[in-house]
């Protein structure tokens, strides 16, 4: 199989796996069908940039297999609730402090941070 080395500007993960370009997978679909279920998920590359990711059926189930179809109404209704949390009257106060805070203010701040974490 013809393999070409991924580019650095990929995120790690992706950049550690096995890449097949388009072509190869094309013209060699079995044997990168036999790769990934031996030796683990690939990514395929198009024009030298990752493009898309090949998993065996057993990582699929293992990783999104197990969800039940309102997963994505569940993290829809949990990321809401931090919304509307973050939107409260006192965090919006906090935020517009931080915003309108002064060199001298924010320095204080973080070093009270800082110090607050090396207590803990």
């Amino acid at each position: 199989m013809k393999y070409k080395k991924q580019k650095s500007s990929a995120p790690k993960l992706v950049r550690e796996l096995p890449p097949v370009t388009a072509t190869v997978l094309k013209n060699e679909t079995a044997d990168v069908l036999d790769q990934v279920a031996r030796e683990g998920p690939v990514v395929i590359t198009k024009h030298d940039k990752p493009s898309a990711v090949l998993i065996n059926y057993e990582q699929y189930l293992e990783d999104f297999g197990g969800r039940d179809e309102h997963w994505l109404e569940d993290l829809h209704q949990e990321y809401r609730g931090m919304l509307d949390e973050m939107q409260k009257p006192e965090q919006k106060a906090a935020a517009e402090r931080a915003f309108n805070a002064t060199p001298e203010e924010l320095g204080r701040a973080a070093v009270a941070a800082a110090e607050k974490q090396t207590e803990e």
